[in-house]
């Protein structure tokens, strides 16, 4: 009812939208900046709210067909799982019909830490 309520009202407490940043050691030497990972340490309850909210938008966007099949992370089905089907049932044809198969993996390391905040939300 409280996150209803901040809906309602179209404010949402600052407070929630605020984090602090905090690095973590992670190995080897102090002074190598890559040994080192921030984490965000958030309000509880904006993080709930958040939550909640990306909750409904992904209900309302599979419901109005507003995000391809091709989206599988970040669903409340397992996706991966089914590309991760699919690219295999693909080598198993090609090596029972002796033909070749090309398969690509791309892994972006970090990808979105490393694109600009405001890059992200103008494409959104």
């Amino acid at each position: 009812s409280i996150f209803n309520a901040v809906r309602r009202i179209r404010h949402t407490p600052e407070s929630w939208k605020t984090s602090t940043t905090v690095l973590l050691h992670k190995k080897d030497q102090l002074d190598d900046v890559h040994n080192w990972r921030p984490i965000a340490l958030s309000n509880t309850m904006g993080k709930l709210y958040a939550s909640c909210v990306a909750w409904r938008l992904a209900e309302w966007c599979t419901e109005n067909h507003r995000i391809t099949n091709a989206q599988k992370g970040f669903m409340k089905f397992e996706g991966c799982l089914e590309h991760n089907f699919t690219v295999q049932s693909v080598i198993h044809m090609a090596r029972q019909q002796s033909k070749e198969a090309a398969v690509a993996w791309l892994d972006f390391r970090n990808a979105f830490g490393s694109i600009w905040h405001t890059t992200i939300k103008k494409a959104l």
